[in-house]
């Protein structure tokens, strides 16, 4: 890219990004007539075009460019917990998102967990759910410093004390609850056809995999012949948290038959569209766990 990238505004009132490339002048538009808004995509795009944009030009960008950029070229391409991240930017961005580094205090982050705590900024949440927000925030931050970006200087990045962990909440369902469980997902069938809960919930328990794995989870991959359920998605990027290759259980196996004989697509699931809010039903909505609602892990 040769010249510096500018914003000039057509005659519909859109503003467009203009820049000089082997002498041939090219544009793109910011889809915007706010210039504000247009202002925020020419940061967001230059960080995009340019491998290593300067520390300058990262110590003038807002906490929402920097996640815009973290998310496009990180989070979307290698990371596996981009839904978890997007959620915890919900509650990030009306606090933070506007802010530049050098706005960012200790006390501005005491803020957000007090916050949070109350309610204030999404639901009422565990010192817990908040720290694990501000690692998100943090790993944001660490990842445009490092050194193959040096999009911001590492000296740069806030200081703050995360809130406490909290503590495990293990929970083993008793044989009662776990069949109240299931017949409470095989109450939700339309028709004879089994519902998503209850192939979700099958696989949850008997193989004790991550939401996402389940999800992701193909016919390909769950073997009768050599009874096994390949939890790899062919062509991912594998991280700390490996996924396994699992026995199909012998009270499983007649379930993913029956499954697979009923299957519309290659997902075991139908599609990847999240589960949590069907989970939460079957155990709350309909009362499954009795006097003492409790949410099933998985």
């Amino acid at each position: 890219m040769q010249g510096i990238p500018e914003l000039q505004r057509a005659d519909s009132g859109v503003w467009y990004v203009h820049w000089t490339e082997q002498r041939r002048s090219k544009r793109v538009s910011t889809r915007t007539r706010d210039l504000a808004a247009a202002k925020a995509f020419l940061a967001q795009w230059l960080l995009m075009e340019q491998a290593s944009p300067s520390r300058a030009d990262g110590a003038a960008l807002t906490v929402a460019d920097l996640w815009a950029v973290y998310e496009a070229k990180h989070l979307e391409v290698h990371a596996m917990a981009a839904e978890t991240a997007a959620f915890s930017w919900r509650n990030l961005e009306p606090h933070f998102g506007r802010r530049r580094l050098a706005d960012i205090t200790a006390d501005m982050v005491d803020d957000y967990v007090r916050l949070r705590a109350a309610g204030k900024i999404g639901r009422p949440s565990r010192s817990s759910t908040v720290r694990r927000e501000l690692n998100a925030l943090r790993a944001c931050w660490n990842w445009c410093a490092s050194p193959k970006r040096k999009i911001i200087a590492t000296a740069d990045i806030p200081a703050f004390d995360l809130p406490a962990d909290g503590a495990p909440r293990d929970r083993w369902l008793r044989h009662d609850e776990i069949q109240r469980l299931l017949d409470a997902a095989a109450g939700r069938r339309q028709g004879e056809r089994l519902s998503r809960g209850e192939r979700f919930l099958w696989l949850a328990l008997e193989t004790g995999a991550r939401k996402e794995a389940i999800l992701q989870l193909t016919w390909d991959r769950v073997d009768f012949e050599t009874g096994t359920i390949d939890y790899n998605v062919p062509g991912r990027r594998l991280t700390k948290k490996r996924r396994a290759v699992v026995p199909i259980s012998p009270s499983l196996r007649p379930v993913l038959e029956r499954a697979r004989a009923e299957r519309v697509g290659d997902l075991v699931m139908d599609n990847g569209a999240d589960v949590w809010r069907i989970v939460r039903d079957i155990a709350v909505c309909r009362k499954t766990w009795g006097d003492t609602p409790a949410t099933p892990s998985g």
